[in-house]
């Protein structure tokens, strides 16, 4: 968390060498990244505004708590509905431009679709018994990811800053939320309706 305070502060007052970086809109990224590899990113630009992996986040939540993980479940809705309320109050926050055009900041896409993965790394993935199973999700999560932080770099209310920003965010949100995870589960293991969750 800290480092994403440093980052906003540079960034906000305009200094030093994350300044320069603001400056890396969109259009520049487009003129790096090379035809091919846009075309093989695209689909990822149905995350462009975090909608989508909200959604596969609350389907996860939802089979979770069908297959008695009602514990992990309830984390994960709480985890990401507190996030959303974080990164939208710091996000009208940060009202930055870059060349006439509003950056939002932090990136939505980098935020929502590393709590998205972590979630699958963290819960869905040690299910798998398989060890091939678990090296081919956790390629296909990596690539995704990957894809989704170029594809923001792509969009032009976003920059490399706002993305890194996103994703820095994404994880200090993950610490924090984790450290509450250690310390309540137990306690509302005990709590009626969750006696039988798994956690």
């Amino acid at each position: 968390m800290l480092l994403f305070i440093v980052i906003s502060i540079l960034t906000y007052r305009h200094q030093g060498f994350l300044h320069t970086l603001t400056q890396i809109d969109y259009s520049i990224a487009r003129a790096v990244v090379p035809n091919w590899l846009e075309n093989l990113i695209k689909p990822a630009y149905i995350f462009s505004h975090g909608i989508l992996s909200g959604l596969l986040i609350f389907v996860i939540a939802f089979f979770l708590w069908g297959f008695k993980f009602k514990i992990p479940a309830t984390w994960i809705l709480l985890t990401s509905l507190s996030g959303w309320l974080l990164i939208n109050i710091l996000s009208l926050f940060f009202n930055l431009e870059v060349n006439g055009t509003k950056i939002v900041y932090p990136a939505h896409t980098t935020f929502f679709m590393t709590l998205l993965i972590s979630y699958i790394l963290l819960i869905i993935i040690p299910e798998i018994k398989h060890d091939l199973g678990q090296f081919i999700c956790q390629t296909i999560l990596l690539l995704s990811w990957v894809g989704t932080f170029m594809m923001t770099l792509l969009s032009p209310n976003y920059n490399l800053v706002s993305a890194l920003a996103g994703w820095i965010l994404a994880i200090a949100w993950l610490k924090f939320s984790e450290n509450f995870y250690r310390v309540y589960a137990g306690e509302l293991y005990r709590r009626k309706g969750f006696s039988n969750s798994w956690y």
